[in-house]
């Protein structure tokens, strides 16, 4: 599905504002667990946060973008390489330092700060408010549901929806006011983000809280200069592959040319269908389950600016990497393009 809600930073794409009365779009809240209405798009309060996201882009869907005229103009991800592609004299400054071609988009829950303890929390805490048994997280599973769901399925604190619902929108409230004092940010954060900022590589965040709200944990953590933009719940975004493409759009950047840096599986494919590279931190789940990644590491302290090179180091000679024609010379001296096939094997 493509949304209807495009960020800004891509030269001449706007959204007109009554896009979403003639795209049909979600009704997904970004960062919540997803099918009933009160998590939807709009939704007031702190209703996010919680839940897994949904991974987006499989088909290289992207935006809609509604022109001045009414054309409707869908904005893929091949659309969008096309249209972040360096052209002139960026192309040559890139070209002479290549680590300014690249962005990085980091997500906020799980890589630079551990907000799974915060999500246990909120729980033990609304569990005592009401009265209700929790002694510990059943399932660390349970952390990925909506929490209505959550409080029906796992924890079956009652059988009524409503009262589901009621107690599923304290545990966001309470959620929301603990990630507000966030004090600490994940092991190697400051170092990885400085040797960026040294190579001029531009960062983006991406998160499901409030902007407000994400800027002033980002001015605790003393983060706030190392990222040029950032991707919240006012933005609209649908799925974690929408909000990765975002970042890209807002720091002008190709998303080809971007790496993610995630902690979840989800994120990993969300990067992959946004044609990004993905890095994997370890976290919540276990290696095995982030060996899609194109890089894993226990933590940002392990990686240095050369590995970012690496990861686009056989661009053009992967598998299934778009080919160019060569062309031959003929015996009367003519040159001739003969299409080559090139299909590059994994490496067992």
């Amino acid at each position: 599905m493509f949304s209807g809600r495009v960020a800004s930073g891509l030269g001449g794409v706007s959204l007109h504002p009554k896009a979403r009365a003639r795209v049909p779009v979600g009704c997904r809240a970004a960062g919540g667990g997803g099918e009933e209405p009160w998590e939807g798009v709009g939704s007031p309060g702190p209703s996010r946060g919680f839940g897994m996201d949904a991974i987006g882009a499989e088909y290289g869907e992207g935006f809609v973008n509604c022109m001045s005229r009414g054309w409707v103009e869908k904005m893929d991800v091949d659309t969008i390489n096309l249209k972040l592609r360096t052209r002139g004299a960026q192309r040559l400054r890139h070209a002479m330092k290549p680590d300014e071609a690249v962005g990085a988009v980091f997500a906020f829950e799980g890589v630079v700060a551990d907000t799974r303890t915060l999500q246990a929390r909120s729980w033990r805490i609304v569990a005592e408010e009401e009265g209700l048994p929790i002694q510990d997280i059943p399932r660390p599973q349970m952390l990925d549901l909506p929490p209505a769901r959550a409080i029906t399925e796992v924890l079956l604190w009652t059988s009524d929806w409503q009262r589901a619902r009621h107690l599923a929108w304290r545990v966001a409230e309470v959620y929301s006011h603990l990630f507000s004092e966030i004090a600490q940010a994940h092991p190697g954060v400051h170092e990885w983000l400085a040797a960026l900022a040294r190579s001029r590589v531009p960062c983006a965040v991406v998160s499901s809280m409030d902007r407000k709200i994400l800027r002033a944990v980002l001015d605790r953590l003393g983060l706030r200069e190392a990222f040029c933009v950032d991707v919240s719940h006012e933005d609209g975004m649908e799925t974690i592959a929408q909000r990765y493409l975002s970042a890209a759009m807002k720091l002008n950047r190709p998303p080809n040319n971007c790496v993610a840096f995630s902690n979840a599986p989800e994120g990993i494919a969300a990067a992959h269908n946004c044609t990004m590279k993905a890095v994997a931190v370890q976290g919540k789940h276990r290696c095995y389950e982030l060996r899609q990644a194109d890089l894993t590491c226990s933590s940002l302290a392990d990686l240095s600016v050369y590995n970012l090179r690496r990861l686009f180091a056989n661009r053009g000679s992967e598998f299934m990497a778009h080919q160019r024609e060569g062309s031959v010379s003929s015996e009367d001296g003519k040159e001739v393009s003969t299409p080559q096939i090139n299909i590059a094997a994994k490496t067992l």
